[in-house]
């Protein structure tokens, strides 16, 4: 495996692909981008389908660059993914135990773009309120079924908001909901403008 740092945080595993073919790089089979409770890290990491493809990529990488970002590359071991998290019923168990924390490769869930960050919520505010708010801007598709997951802090953290994971049907969807929602505010008849939601597509 590679590690590429130093990358911006919008860059997607779709910006690093347009990098590592303009730059020759070969013999990658996945890009995952590492992420921090479901936002960027700022760096990705390459699986191989070869170790000889290890030292001359990394080699075609030292002078490459993403959005205007120089990138440094090295060789790395992968962290290993939580695969207990997978179907409805192993991620309800996975929020339960406060497994589902968004950080490693790919936030350690399936980058298909099915997946919603919001955060800057009230620390303690329930799933069927984030409900109830998201579909005030016309998100029919949300029903009892939909889920939603709170992101637990690090241990010894503290914060005044919470961040949730919301998983949705299709990649459009996800990014609907993003348009909608980032940037307004959570009940603002209640709490005026103290709690900004953002949002953003887990990719």
């Amino acid at each position: 495996h590679i590690i590429v740092e130093n990358l911006p945080r919008t860059a997607l595993a779709a910006d690093i692909r347009r990098t590592l073919r303009r730059e020759r790089v070969v013999g990658v089979d996945d890009v995952q981008v590492d992420l921090y409770r479901f936002t960027s890290n700022r760096r990705t990491y390459l699986t191989l389908s070869h170790p000889d493809f290890l030292q001359p990529n990394i080699a075609k990488l030292e002078m490459a660059s993403v959005g205007g970002f120089l990138v440094s590359a090295y060789p790395t071991d992968i962290p290993s993914v939580n695969s207990e998290s997978r179907g409805v019923k192993g991620r309800q168990l996975a929020s339960k135990r406060g497994a589902i924390t968004g950080t490693g490769p790919s936030g350690c869930i399936p980058n298909n773009g099915r997946h919603v960050c919001i955060w800057g919520l009230p620390p303690k505010v329930s799933s069927d309120s984030i409900r109830e708010y998201l579909q005030k801007f016309g998100l029919t598709k949300l029903d009892d079924k939909s889920e939603i997951y709170q992101v637990p802090l690090p241990e010894s953290a503290f914060s005044l908001f919470s961040r949730h994971l919301l998983r949705t049907q299709s990649l459009s969807d996800s990014y609907h909901i993003v348009r909608r929602v980032h940037m307004t505010y959570f009940q603002p008849e209640v709490f005026g403008k103290k709690f900004q939601v953002h949002a953003c597509v887990v990719r």
